[in-house]
């Protein structure tokens, strides 16, 4: 029986038919596409051995690294968390291992190193995800506290990993400090091991920091910094009154595991050295700009251009040694950069790095940043991050805003500079 003979009413019933098998066609498809899922794409090589890179320029990323026990780079977009190796590569290789997730968008990534390294990841829909860094498995996920509801990266990556907002390490947690509650984890299973009530109000939370086992937070309401032990979770004495900023000092990466805090109030700066549990003064550290580094509080006095060094013995402030560049030199005053744990980084503006010995004030080494490829930018910097011995710049427009448009903002589409000190 052709088409045009069957009754009016059959060849209704036929057209309706199909179309319903067309739209659960299709509603299966984009379910397939669009809902909510989480692809994680294991490692398929054993874990690479460290790399210890020579000083100078390796090469230019899209996305900022954070480098993981000189093994591995960890890198972030909207959507996904992923590792390459060597880390010393001069651009960005295959994926060693990946994790994926729909429709929730990635708000911030720390990573503990050691014998049971882990990423963990903090997403929009609150959970909090920890990935084994030799596998790339997941080890552990669990509910959490939210702590964004957008990726705020941009191309780079880098306020993702390098300024994860509410997200901290500490020795032996990771602290997730939200709107409400501050809670540590075991970073190896994910356990829950203690949860206070945030110690400042939304409203009121300003600069806050780890170190090895305190977590800081500015309260601006008041004028004071709260402090948490973070081995038991029980409240410390708090710093000072009328505090109007808090800055943390010599940080292993953000707001993470710093070394010291400065704190500025109507009669002046105070610098404190972050010792266990406790706080110990500290004159020297009280300079603009100082650093702490091998146990020496490193000065300048002019940090933005830098014509000579001092480590003071950070209690009595006395100078223990002095850098100051050779006689003949003619290379630009460098700006003090960063200290790493046992060398202090000095960049100049024709882009030279130097490496001075924490202990001793020693030159180490000198080398140009600029690659042969590249012409000879000047540039700002949006970030800075040290691990080891690497280096990582992320480069801007010079006087760009920060509410610029990427095309506008960074310096070229491989802003990123990755180096060795």
């Amino acid at each position: 029986m052709r088409w045009r003979t069957l009754p009016r009413g059959a060849r209704l019933a036929v057209i309706g038919a199909v179309s319903v098998a067309l739209l659960a066609a299709a509603g299966l498809v984009a379910w397939r596409v669009l809902g909510p899922a989480d692809v994680v794409t294991p490692a398929t090589k054993p874990y690479p051995e460290p790399v210890v890179p020579a000083p100078g320029a390796i090469g230019v990323l899209v996305s900022a690294p954070l480098v993981l026990d000189d093994r591995i780079r960890v890198f972030a977009t909207k959507r996904q968390v992923w590792a390459d190796a060597p880390p010393n590569f001069k651009y960005e290789r295959s994926a060693l291992w990946s994790l994926r997730r729909w429709p929730a968008q990635l708000i911030g990534v720390v990573a503990v190193g050691g014998g049971s390294p882990v990423v963990v990841s903090s997403w929009s829909d609150g959970e909090l995800v920890g990935t084994d860094a030799r596998t790339g498995t997941v080890a552990w996920q669990i509910r959490a506290e939210t702590l964004g509801d957008a990726y705020t990266g941009r191309r780079t990556g880098a306020s993702t990993i390098y300024q994860p907002p509410g997200l901290f390490t500490t020795d032996g947690s990771v602290i997730v400090a939200g709107p409400a509650h501050v809670t540590a984890y075991d970073p190896t299973n994910g356990a829950r091991r203690w949860q206070v009530a945030a110690p400042a109000g939304r409203d009121c939370r300003g600069t806050d920091l780890t170190s090895d086992r305190q977590y800081l937070v500015h309260d601006t309401c008041t004028g004071t910094v709260r402090r948490i032990d973070t081995t038991t979770g029980t409240a410390l004495t708090d710093l000072d009154s009328g505090v109007t900023t808090a800055e943390p000092v010599s940080c292993a990466v953000g707001h993470s595991h710093c070394q010291g805090v400065r704190l500025t109030d109507t009669i002046g700066t105070e610098g404190l050295i972050l010792a266990g549990p406790d706080t110990e003064p500290s004159p020297p550290l009280a300079a603009a700009g100082s650093l702490l580094a091998a146990g020496f509080v490193v000065t300048a006095p002019d940090p933005a251009a830098v014509t000579r060094l001092d480590g003071h013995d950070p209690r009595t402030g006395a100078v223990r040694w002095t850098w100051q560049p050779p006689t003949g030199d003619t290379t630009p005053p460098p700006r003090l950069l960063a200290a790493t744990d046992d060398r202090v980084l000095l960049l100049s503006p024709d882009h030279t790095l130097i490496a001075v010995d924490a202990t001793s004030g020693k030159e180490l080494s000198r080398s140009s940043l600029q690659l042969y490829y590249e012409p000879d930018f000047t540039y700002d910097l949006a970030q800075v991050h040290t691990s080891g011995r690497y280096l990582t710049l992320v480069r801007t427009i010079p006087d760009a805003p920060a509410t610029a448009p990427d095309v506008d903002y960074y310096l070229t589409p491989r802003t990123v500079l990755l180096a060795a000190s």
